[in-house]
């Protein structure tokens, strides 16, 4: 299979990409920075367009020591699995995979009515020594050895917008993951798309993808637009859109920054 042509899923969400708004002004992708993206989900090939099915927040906060904080919210709803939320904050180190080095996080299922279903809330944390983390999720607590370089879906948010296009190295790592550590990842520069014309409605605008492949995952997308801004992650039949109104002059607790 030739992944580099399997993996352009833009047309398939081109109704969601109709009529895009993107965001303006200046972007400093290592400064502070609140981005929300809607997550939409194609089920039964309802493609005109698939409804909303999830946000998500992550605001960033840089540290002066280097790094950075990531504060995240998100929330998907399902129709059958209720409505699934994670709250977490995650330290990271200021290289190219923005490295989780300490995080906490707090993962809640509300299940649909149903009397024979019950609600669920798992805390977890998370902290690196000695190349190595200790994960303590509820009251079990594991040691992983890590001998490669790693990240974990939050963290990749943030670091793809620093990634350099061309000529850049690609990055070769594990991906930290809910059920088990994903071995074998690699994200490298894929294109640069024209989407002006692409299709009726489509935004006059120039993106930049970045290609995820790995163990255990969908071929996925990051693309940015000439500033670095992240503004869609294409993963499988999902999508996040970043909703630049909803982004501008944000921060995770509420109000204008």
């Amino acid at each position: 299979m030739d992944v580099r042509n399997s993996v352009d899923y833009l047309d398939l969400f081109r109704d969601v990409l109709r009529d895009y708004l993107p965001p303006s002004g200046p972007f400093d992708p290592a400064g502070r920075w609140f981005h929300q993206y809607r997550l939409y989900t194609v089920v039964n090939g309802d493609l005109h367009p698939p409804p909303v099915r999830g946000t998500l927040q992550i605001e960033r906060v840089p540290q002066a020591a280097g790094g950075a904080i990531l504060k995240v919210n998100f929330e998907k709803t399902s129709r059958y699995a209720g409505v699934h939320t994670v709250q977490a904050t995650v330290v990271c180190a200021g290289d190219d995979l923005s490295t989780p080095v300490k995080w906490n996080s707090t993962y809640t299922a509300a299940a649909p009515a149903h009397p024979l279903k019950m609600s669920l809330e798992l805390q977890e944390t998370g902290i690196a020594r000695d190349r190595s983390i200790i994960i303590k999720r509820g009251s079990e607590q594991k040691r992983l050895l890590l001998e490669s370089a790693y990240t974990s879906n939050w963290a990749l948010f943030d670091a793809v917008q620093r990634l350099a296009r061309q000529g850049g190295a690609a990055r070769r790592f594990t991906l930290l993951d809910d059920d088990a550590p994903k071995a074998n990842q690699v994200l490298d520069f894929y294109q640069s798309v024209d989407l002006k014309d692409r299709w009726p409605g489509a935004p006059t605008l120039r993106v930049h993808g970045f290609l995820q492949i790995g163990d255990g995952i969908p071929p996925q997308v990051y693309w940015v637009d000439d500033r670095g801004e992240l503004l869609f992650l294409i993963s499988g039949l999902n999508a996040f859109v970043l909703d630049a109104a909803a982004s501008a002059g944000q921060h995770i607790s509420g109000g204008r920054s």
